[in-house]
């Protein structure tokens, strides 16, 4: 506990931490998630050989060795396998963009040996529970009309939330990558959506005719259907805007 309370108070600054970080945000377009995780990564094994060494980090000099000895220090604070492959993965990917600007010849995690992560069995809805999620939007709606209770929720939300859905079962989206969808991305001919995921990397995904169809009963709620770069999915307001996605609860 006091090398931990230590190493927080530690203030770490590291001039190939800071524009690795940089690149991230810029050059590869990392998400914000993605820029934390890294950078506590490499904070935290900074902190531990300033700590543990006397040092700060020097980082063409390191051998295998000395990650080894990281890694046995996270054992020690008792981490997931998961939290440990997590660390490494920053720290493989950071030794190659050093050595693509020259500031290493070659990376020492190459091959070092790792606790493996945990199987875990794939959590996932059934059959039964997925008709039951598509259908939502409009029992809700049903139970406004009857009751005339809770906050509203128009046939447009609906409509919105159902092809919403529709799209996330059949493209396997992230919510991201749905929020980001452009009418232009859509091949409606081929029943093909081009996705852009984390990286600014773009994939093409087949899209299942049932989702075609509730985007288009969504559109035609709209005076003049949306084209080009417009964003899919609306939020309701005045002003046209991608939709943040509130599912079932008209926003």
């Amino acid at each position: 506990m006091e090398t931990r309370s230590k190493q927080s108070k530690t203030e770490i600054r590291d001039k190939w931490i800071e524009k690795f970080l940089a690149h991230l945000a810029t050059d590869r377009g990392a998400s914000v998630y993605t820029q934390r995780n890294y950078k506590q990564a490499l904070t935290e094994f900074s902190r531990w050989h300033l700590e543990e060494r006397k040092s700060p980090p020097v980082w063409e000099q390191f051998q295998r060795d000395d990650f080894r000895g990281f890694v046995r220090f996270l054992g020690r604070n008792n981490l997931s396998r998961a939290a440990v492959q997590l660390r490494f993965s920053a720290l493989r990917t950071f030794y190659k963009f050093l050595i693509r600007h020259g500031a290493a010849e070659s990376s020492p995690i190459k091959n070092l040996s790792l606790p493996k992560p945990e199987k875990r069995l794939p959590k996932f809805l059934t059959e039964q529970q997925m008709e039951a999620l598509l259908v939502a939007p409009f029992e809700l709606l049903k139970i406004q009309k009857t009751k005339k209770a809770g906050r509203p929720v128009s046939q447009v939300a609906a409509l919105r939330d159902v092809a919403v859905l529709e799209t996330i079962y059949s493209c396997g989206l992230r919510v991201s990558e749905l929020c980001g969808l452009r009418v232009d991305d859509i091949d409606w001919s081929e029943q093909i959506v081009r996705v852009r995921g984390k990286g600014k990397k773009e994939r093409l995904v087949p899209i299942g005719r049932p989702a075609l169809m509730s985007i288009q009963d969504y559109w035609n709620t709209f005076k003049q259907p949306p084209g080009g770069a417009s964003p899919v999915f609306l939020a309701e307001t005045k002003s046209p805007r991608r939709s943040g996605l509130v599912l079932l609860r008209g926003g």
